[in-house]
């Protein structure tokens, strides 16, 4: 790596850490692709992403126990049947697992879940959205090429059964044979600001570059990116 890309991610990933770099990124096209493939047959899902909420915990931004989860679902916004998006800096823990690897966290039958805003914003984006969304709508782990796989892996894959399941989660709400599920999505910030999604071009090029130092120092994402 040359002396000037080495001073150019210094640069970029100081910045970033500096200006508490979570964001949101929302992926809507992607989730709605995800939730109206064919096993969904004539009932596809609109995920509808509603305005951003900005909450101040500077505390939360690095999340690391799972009391910190537990604290950070308790601030659900909005009612029951609406899932909250929650934006952070990085996560390290998710019912009871202790790692670096892991990227996002959601409530198995809940309305929450959390994700590191500089995933949520790369390649595998829509399908971390999509897997914690999947936990919150009542789908546990399941090996192999599929959506709901514990690792990354590029598969979005869910099962006809699995669709079935969805359909009996409070969250899904439906009018007419139209099918939708209400998303508030909620930046972690350490102090309030006019954050917007993104933030700005500026600083969500700056988090796509520490993606990629961070993919360049790990092995294969479908190996060792754990979606919880």
């Amino acid at each position: 790596m040359s002396w000037f890309i080495k001073r150019v991610l210094f640069c970029a990933l100081w910045l970033v850490a500096s200006a508490q770099a979570a964001f949101i990124t929302s992926n809507e096209a992607e989730l709605d692709a995800i939730y109206s493939q064919a096993n969904f047959g004539e009932r596809p899902i609109d995920i509808r992403i509603g305005s951003a909420t900005e909450l101040v915990f500077p505390e939360l931004l690095d999340i690391s126990s799972d009391a910190e989860i537990s604290q950070i679902f308790s601030q659900h916004v909005g009612p029951a049947n609406v899932v909250n998006f929650y934006f952070v800096d990085s996560i390290s823990a998710c019912g009871g697992q202790i790692s670096s690897s892991i990227v996002g966290c959601g409530e198995y039958f809940g309305n929450d879940f959390v994700v590191e805003s500089s995933y949520a914003a790369g390649p595998y984006g829509g399908e971390l959205l999509a897997h914690e969304l999947g936990h919150n709508l009542g789908l546990p782990h399941l090996s192999g090429a599929y959506l709901m796989n514990p690792f990354l892996n590029k598969q979005t894959l869910i099962t006809p059964a699995e669709v079935t399941r969805i359909f009996n989660s409070p969250l899904v709400q439906s009018l007419n044979d139209y099918y939708w599920i209400d998303i508030n999505p909620v930046l972690i910030v350490a102090e309030a600001s006019q954050v917007s999604e993104p933030v700005t071009v500026g600083l969500f090029m700056l988090a796509l570059v520490m993606l990629a130092w961070r993919h360049h120092r790990q092995v294969a994402a479908s190996t060792t990116i754990i979606v919880s």
